[in-house]
Protein backbone atom coordinates (compact mmCIF):
# COMPACT_ATOMS: atom_id res chain seq x y z
CA UNK A 1 0.00 0.00 0.00
CA UNK A 2 1.49 3.33 -0.94
CA UNK A 3 2.05 6.00 1.64
CA UNK A 4 0.47 8.33 -0.51
CA UNK A 5 -2.67 6.85 -0.17
CA UNK A 6 -2.32 6.65 3.62
CA UNK A 7 -1.56 10.68 3.51
CA UNK A 8 -4.39 11.21 1.41
CA UNK A 9 -6.52 10.48 4.92
CA UNK A 10 -5.14 13.99 6.30
CA UNK A 11 -5.77 17.60 6.23
CA UNK A 12 -2.72 18.92 7.15
CA UNK A 13 -3.45 21.93 8.66
CA UNK A 14 -1.97 25.55 10.10
CA UNK A 15 -5.14 27.76 11.47
CA UNK A 16 -3.41 29.08 14.42
CA UNK A 17 -4.52 32.46 15.34
CA UNK A 18 -0.57 33.60 15.53
CA UNK A 19 0.74 31.65 12.27
CA UNK A 20 3.44 33.34 10.37
CA UNK A 21 3.93 33.15 6.74
CA UNK A 22 7.66 31.27 6.89
CA UNK A 23 5.25 28.62 9.33
CA UNK A 24 2.34 28.39 6.51
CA UNK A 25 4.99 28.15 3.56
CA UNK A 26 6.56 25.40 5.59
CA UNK A 27 3.14 23.53 6.10
CA UNK A 28 2.67 23.96 2.55
CA UNK A 29 5.63 22.35 1.19
CA UNK A 30 5.46 19.69 4.34
CA UNK A 31 1.47 18.81 2.63
CA UNK A 32 2.71 19.17 -1.07
CA UNK A 33 5.84 16.88 -0.25
CA UNK A 34 3.38 13.94 1.75
CA UNK A 35 0.19 14.56 -0.84
CA UNK A 36 -2.12 15.08 1.61
CA UNK A 37 -5.83 15.47 0.78
CA UNK A 38 -5.22 19.49 1.60
CA UNK A 39 -3.63 22.10 3.80
CA UNK A 40 -6.27 23.90 5.81
CA UNK A 41 -5.28 27.79 6.42
CA UNK A 42 -6.82 31.07 7.94
CA UNK A 43 -8.45 32.73 4.66
CA UNK A 44 -5.19 35.66 5.42
CA UNK A 45 -2.54 32.62 4.23
CA UNK A 46 -5.22 31.46 1.33
CA UNK A 47 -3.26 32.86 -1.69
CA UNK A 48 0.12 32.20 -0.36
CA UNK A 49 -1.05 28.54 0.57
CA UNK A 50 -1.94 28.21 -3.41
CA UNK A 51 0.83 29.67 -4.57
CA UNK A 52 3.40 27.07 -2.65
CA UNK A 53 0.77 24.20 -3.39
CA UNK A 54 0.45 24.59 -7.11
CA UNK A 55 0.69 21.87 -8.98
CA UNK A 56 1.20 19.50 -5.91
CA UNK A 57 -2.33 17.72 -5.71
CA UNK A 58 -2.92 18.89 -2.49
CA UNK A 59 -6.00 21.04 -2.03
CA UNK A 60 -6.04 24.90 -0.25
CA UNK A 61 -8.46 24.39 2.55
CA UNK A 62 -10.17 27.09 4.31
CA UNK A 63 -12.38 27.63 7.70
CA UNK A 64 -15.70 30.01 7.99
CA UNK A 65 -17.43 31.07 11.21
CA UNK A 66 -14.33 29.83 12.90
CA UNK A 67 -13.30 28.92 15.45
CA UNK A 68 -17.17 30.00 17.31
CA UNK A 69 -19.80 29.55 14.62
CA UNK A 70 -22.00 32.49 16.25
CA UNK A 71 -22.30 34.31 12.80
CA UNK A 72 -25.32 35.26 11.05
CA UNK A 73 -25.92 32.94 7.95
CA UNK A 74 -25.16 35.68 5.66
CA UNK A 75 -21.92 36.52 6.91
CA UNK A 76 -20.41 32.68 6.74
CA UNK A 77 -21.88 32.49 2.80
CA UNK A 78 -19.93 35.86 2.24
CA UNK A 79 -16.77 34.53 3.78
CA UNK A 80 -17.03 31.75 1.97
CA UNK A 81 -17.66 33.11 -1.49
CA UNK A 82 -14.43 35.04 -0.44
CA UNK A 83 -12.53 32.54 0.29
CA UNK A 84 -13.49 30.62 -3.36
CA UNK A 85 -12.13 33.55 -4.51
CA UNK A 86 -8.76 33.85 -2.97
CA UNK A 87 -8.16 29.78 -4.10
CA UNK A 88 -9.96 28.06 -1.48
CA UNK A 89 -11.36 24.70 -2.47
CA UNK A 90 -12.53 23.49 0.66
CA UNK A 91 -14.31 24.76 3.80
CA UNK A 92 -14.52 23.56 7.23
CA UNK A 93 -17.41 25.55 8.75
CA UNK A 94 -18.36 25.86 12.78
CA UNK A 95 -21.90 25.31 13.20
CA UNK A 96 -23.81 27.78 15.07
CA UNK A 97 -23.92 26.23 17.97
CA UNK A 98 -26.80 28.23 20.15
CA UNK A 99 -28.81 27.72 17.15
CA UNK A 100 -28.61 23.91 17.93
CA UNK A 101 -28.51 24.53 21.74
CA UNK A 102 -32.12 26.46 20.96
CA UNK A 103 -34.02 24.34 18.95
CA UNK A 104 -33.95 26.97 16.11
CA UNK A 105 -33.76 24.66 13.33
CA UNK A 106 -34.02 26.46 10.22
CA UNK A 107 -31.67 28.97 11.49
CA UNK A 108 -29.30 26.15 11.66
CA UNK A 109 -30.12 24.82 8.17
CA UNK A 110 -30.04 28.06 6.38
CA UNK A 111 -26.74 28.66 8.01
CA UNK A 112 -25.12 25.56 6.32
CA UNK A 113 -27.00 25.07 3.42
CA UNK A 114 -25.68 29.07 2.53
CA UNK A 115 -22.26 27.69 3.10
CA UNK A 116 -22.93 24.38 0.86
CA UNK A 117 -24.53 26.75 -1.67
CA UNK A 118 -21.73 29.54 -1.57
CA UNK A 119 -18.79 26.49 -1.94
CA UNK A 120 -20.46 25.69 -5.50
CA UNK A 121 -19.89 21.90 -5.21
CA UNK A 122 -16.19 22.30 -2.70
CA UNK A 123 -16.43 19.69 -0.17
CA UNK A 124 -17.69 21.62 2.94
CA UNK A 125 -16.78 20.02 6.49
CA UNK A 126 -19.19 20.99 9.55
CA UNK A 127 -17.75 21.43 12.88
CA UNK A 128 -19.96 20.74 16.33
CA UNK A 129 -17.38 21.72 18.79
CA UNK A 130 -18.13 18.49 20.59
CA UNK A 131 -17.38 19.50 24.44
CA UNK A 132 -19.57 21.80 24.74
CA UNK A 133 -22.91 19.74 23.46
CA UNK A 134 -24.74 16.93 25.12
CA UNK A 135 -24.96 13.29 23.61
CA UNK A 136 -28.34 14.39 22.51
CA UNK A 137 -27.23 17.84 20.86
CA UNK A 138 -24.12 15.58 19.01
CA UNK A 139 -26.74 13.10 17.65
CA UNK A 140 -29.27 16.13 16.83
CA UNK A 141 -26.66 18.31 15.42
CA UNK A 142 -25.44 15.50 12.91
CA UNK A 143 -28.97 14.41 11.89
CA UNK A 144 -29.17 17.94 11.05
CA UNK A 145 -26.22 18.34 9.14
CA UNK A 146 -27.02 15.63 7.03
CA UNK A 147 -29.63 17.06 5.92
CA UNK A 148 -27.96 19.89 4.18
CA UNK A 149 -25.81 18.52 1.61
CA UNK A 150 -22.68 18.70 3.57
CA UNK A 151 -19.60 16.45 2.72
CA UNK A 152 -18.55 15.93 6.67
CA UNK A 153 -19.24 15.95 10.18
CA UNK A 154 -16.41 17.28 12.05
CA UNK A 155 -15.57 16.72 15.80
CA UNK A 156 -13.99 19.33 16.74
CA UNK A 157 -11.89 22.59 16.21
CA UNK A 158 -8.88 21.78 18.11
CA UNK A 159 -9.39 24.67 20.14
CA UNK A 160 -11.78 24.59 22.38
CA UNK A 161 -11.19 22.48 25.40
CA UNK A 162 -11.84 18.85 23.51
CA UNK A 163 -11.03 17.06 20.45
CA UNK A 164 -12.04 14.05 19.11
CA UNK A 165 -12.54 11.01 21.12
CA UNK A 166 -13.67 7.16 19.65
CA UNK A 167 -16.90 7.84 21.56
CA UNK A 168 -18.10 10.40 19.29
CA UNK A 169 -17.03 9.47 16.28
CA UNK A 170 -18.98 6.47 16.76
CA UNK A 171 -22.00 8.12 18.06
CA UNK A 172 -21.27 11.15 14.44
CA UNK A 173 -20.82 7.64 12.33
CA UNK A 174 -24.40 6.23 13.49
CA UNK A 175 -26.13 9.63 13.35
CA UNK A 176 -25.59 10.47 9.89
CA UNK A 177 -26.50 7.25 8.33
CA UNK A 178 -24.32 7.29 5.72
CA UNK A 179 -25.48 10.64 4.21
CA UNK A 180 -22.17 11.88 5.07
CA UNK A 181 -18.81 11.44 6.32
CA UNK A 182 -16.83 12.22 9.55
CA UNK A 183 -13.26 14.20 10.13
CA UNK A 184 -11.54 13.77 13.53
CA UNK A 185 -9.95 16.38 14.42
CA UNK A 186 -7.65 17.07 18.05
CA UNK A 187 -6.54 14.44 20.43
CA UNK A 188 -5.14 11.80 17.76
CA UNK A 189 -1.74 11.37 18.62
CA UNK A 190 -0.18 8.39 17.80
CA UNK A 191 -0.62 5.83 14.26
CA UNK A 192 -2.67 2.83 16.20
CA UNK A 193 -5.29 6.20 17.07
CA UNK A 194 -5.14 6.69 13.67
CA UNK A 195 -6.73 3.07 13.19
CA UNK A 196 -8.87 2.89 16.16
CA UNK A 197 -10.45 6.11 14.50
CA UNK A 198 -10.90 4.53 11.11
CA UNK A 199 -12.13 1.60 12.66
CA UNK A 200 -14.89 3.92 14.56
CA UNK A 201 -15.91 5.72 11.71
CA UNK A 202 -13.73 8.55 10.70
CA UNK A 203 -12.48 8.95 7.32
CA UNK A 204 -10.77 12.41 7.07
CA UNK A 205 -8.51 13.77 9.41
CA UNK A 206 -7.32 17.30 10.97
CA UNK A 207 -3.98 17.55 12.17
CA UNK A 208 -0.56 19.41 12.68
CA UNK A 209 1.11 16.21 13.09
CA UNK A 210 0.59 14.80 9.84
CA UNK A 211 4.20 14.10 9.35
CA UNK A 212 4.95 11.67 12.20
CA UNK A 213 1.64 9.60 11.16
CA UNK A 214 2.91 9.32 7.92
CA UNK A 215 6.58 8.23 9.39
CA UNK A 216 4.83 6.02 11.71
CA UNK A 217 3.33 4.68 8.89
CA UNK A 218 6.41 3.86 6.98
CA UNK A 219 7.82 2.05 9.53
CA UNK A 220 4.92 -0.48 9.93
CA UNK A 221 5.09 -3.93 8.15
CA UNK A 222 3.11 -4.87 5.27
CA UNK A 223 0.59 -6.69 7.36
CA UNK A 224 0.54 -3.82 9.76
CA UNK A 225 -0.22 -1.51 7.40
CA UNK A 226 -3.30 -3.87 5.38
CA UNK A 227 -5.27 -3.10 8.95
CA UNK A 228 -5.71 0.40 6.86
CA UNK A 229 -6.49 -0.96 3.55
CA UNK A 230 -10.44 -0.82 3.64
CA UNK A 231 -10.41 2.82 5.32
CA UNK A 232 -8.10 4.26 2.69
CA UNK A 233 -10.53 2.70 -0.50
CA UNK A 234 -13.28 3.79 1.71
CA UNK A 235 -12.04 7.28 2.02
CA UNK A 236 -11.45 7.90 -1.82
CA UNK A 237 -15.12 6.70 -2.64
Amino acid sequence: MKVQSFAQLFDHSIVKPDATREEVIQAAETAARLVTASLTVQPHYIRLAAEVLRGSGVLVGSVAGFPHGNETPAMKAFQVKTALELGAQEIDMVMNIPALKNGERDVFLEDIRGVVQAAQGCKVKVILENCLLTEEEKRRACQWISETGAHFVKTSTAYAQGGATLEDVRLMFVAVEGKCQVKAAGGVRTIGQVLQFLEAGARRFGSTRTEQFVQAFQGLSEAERRAFEEFISASDA
